[in-house]
């Protein structure tokens, strides 16, 4: 008998005890279903922690200064930043790993446009804000150079700001609003990088803005740049270009009492992650519990069946099946039995994610890799399972099997 003619007498026994061959892949569904759901919710939650702890922009760096206190030290005092400029930001995207550098300033200011008026975010930032940053223009243009060279007060509003100050129809590019009693031209409508669950709060309902940095500095009286970020060429080298580039901020500006460090979030992702995986892990170990417990009443099961075709055994082997041909028969359709209960595992798996994502405030998200590996496991459950029944098998002689009642 062939591999196929045993694959189609395993499926023709199946068919015909159809309950008992579902109870018995009750344990594998059970199984397979609650470690592929267990692991996707976990990835789901890793992903959704990530995102809400490290940021959206995965290779940004922020660059800080620190001040260093002496042994002798009695008291702590406050030291003033130092200046940071043009020239030291020229430095910066000479760095190995640097794509770009971001010189930014920060301030508050009343947006006040026909009978709406409202506290609102101001950005300082330049031309290359928006490539570094993926800023999506809807409406409008960016900024250009000239803008922060000449200081010309124009500004760019958020699709938050846009919808609250304008009606769907109206033309925003080139409308005069005011801002802290200052006239200034709105020359652009981006997509608003504002969390939609940041909104509710009143910070961030009114959404946010964009000036030319040189305008914010002189507006209210800040430094040129207050903060500095780099973003780095890929994720990979993050936490090396943030070193590096801190080095070279300190030694450029060299201050007396103080250097630069970068913000590296690496350790704590990795711990996060080891965390959350060591928890996944040890509850899809559980889960796998009832993969062995199934395993063990597919032996049952066939066990049974061995029992049951003991003269259709017998008859085979006068007719001249080898040993080995019986025991490939029972373990064939042992797999058979573990692997449709995998794969309807699988299917219960898919469908349950769906629903979960539903009810849960971040998506699950299924693993191909681990679908991969619980339906090979399923299979192989049923080798393990089914090598005792099938030995059984084998083993009977031609004539007690034929003179079994």
């Amino acid at each position: 008998m062939s591999i196929w003619e045993s694959l189609k007498v395993a499926m023709s026994s199946i068919w015909g005890h159809k309950i008992r061959s579902i109870l018995t892949m009750l344990g594998i569904i059970i199984g397979v279903g609650a470690v592929i759901i267990i692991v996707a919710i976990g990835e789901g939650a890793k992903n959704q922690i990530a995102d809400d702890m490290f940021s959206t922009d995965e290779n940004e760096i922020q660059l800080y200064y620190e001040q260093i206190f002496l042994e002798d030290d009695t008291e702590m005092m406050w030291v003033e930043e130092p200046e940071i400029t043009d020239e030291d930001l020229a430095v910066l995207r000479e760095v190995p790993g640097v794509q770009s550098v971001l010189g930014i300033n920060q301030g508050w200011g009343m947006m006040v446009h026909n009978e709406e008026q409202s506290d609102m975010t101001i950005t300082g930032v330049d031309e290359g804000y928006f490539a570094a940053k993926n800023i999506e223009m809807l409406e409008g243009r960016p900024f250009l150079a000239r803008d922060n060279d000449s200081m010309n007060r124009v500004i760019l509003i958020d699709s938050v700001t846009r919808e609250k100050f304008f009606s769907d129809g109206e033309d925003v590019i080139g409308e005069i609003v005011e801002v802290s009693d200052n006239p200034y031209k709105v020359v652009g409508v981006y997509k608003s990088t504002i969390p939609e669950e940041l909104l509710q709060y009143d910070d961030f309902a009114s959404g946010e803005m964009l000036m030319p940095r040189a305008l914010v500095s002189m507006m209210f009286g800040n430094r040129e740049i207050e903060s500095v970020s780099v973003i780095a060429e890929s994720p990979e080298i993050v936490s090396e270009t943030g070193q590096l580039t801190a080095d070279a901020l300190t030694e450029q500006i060299a201050p007396e009492d103080g250097m630069y460090i970068s913000n590296d979030f690496t350790q704590y992702e990795e711990e996060l992650n080891s965390y959350l995986t060591i928890i996944t892990l040890f509850i899809g170990s559980i889960a796998g519990i009832s993969l062995l417990v199934g395993g063990i009443g597919v032996m049952n099961i066939m066990l049974v069946s061995v029992t049951e075709r003991t003269r259709e055994i017998g008859l085979r082997k006068a007719l001249g099946a080898t040993r080995g041909r019986i025991l490939l028969q029972f373990l064939i359709e042992s797999v058979t039995l573990t692997s449709l209960g995998g794969l309807i595992g699988i299917g219960f798996a898919v469908a349950a994610t769906f629903v979960a994502s539903q009810l849960l405030p971040f998506e699950a998200t299924i693993s191909p890799l681990v679908v991969l590996i619980g339906f090979c496991f399923s299979a192989f459950i049923g080798i393990i399972f089914g090598i005792l029944p099938a030995n059984k098998a084998s083993k009977l002689s031609p004539i007690e099997a034929l003179r079994y009642e």
